[in-house]
């Protein structure tokens, strides 16, 4: 009897021990698989995560691309005018400077004020030199004077205009330097 219960024991025994092995084979599989499956989750995450950057970049760079066109846009826009406005320019000085009668002068001012209100509709604006200091972005000293202030410009020979902030013409200027 107890050789018969020996070897139903070991045989109990070699059925669980295979049984075990078979659990311990089937978790190792489930644990490859799933370091598997994480190691693709990871390398898809970081994939995703190169292609999201490369997209906001290149949305990024279209932004940059459209604001810098519609800047170039405007800017052309703004001086599309500029060759025909400065070539007014002569005949706005000349209505200026025109020795009239008191008639002419009083049927041709509200002519030339009409004449730079248009042009100032545009963005053509009178660059103020006389009493200012000295701005060689703006003026141009065509003598100095030793009346008047140290680099303030004294007499306006010549007006100035810019159109849309961009100098068109200098102030041609006398400057006082003591």
């Amino acid at each position: 009897m107890s050789s018969e219960r020996k070897i139903k024991v070991n045989h109990d025994n070699t059925i669980t021990y295979e049984m075990e092995k078979s659990r311990i084979r089937t978790m190792m599989q489930y644990y490859r698989e799933s370091r598997r499956l994480e190691k693709e989750n990871t390398d898809l995450m970081d994939q995703i995560k190169t292609i999201k950057d490369s997209y906001i970049r290149q949305r990024a760079e279209m932004e940059n691309y459209l604001k810098a066109k519609e800047r170039e846009l405007n800017y052309a826009i703004k001086s599309s005018n500029k060759e025909m406005i400065k070539s007014l320019l002569p005949f706005i000085d000349s209505l200026d400077s025109a020795n009239m009668s008191e008639e002419q002068r009083s049927f041709l001012a509200p002519l030339r004020d009409q004449l730079r209100k248009i042009l100032s509709s545009y963005g053509l604006n009178q660059i103020n030199a006389k009493g200012q200091k000295f701005d060689p972005y703006l003026h141009e000293a065509l003598a100095v004077t030793d009346q008047g202030e140290n680099g303030i410009v004294y007499e306006e020979i010549q007006k100035g205009y810019k159109l849309n902030d961009e100098v068109l013409r200098t102030s041609k200027v006398i400057v006082g330097k003591r």
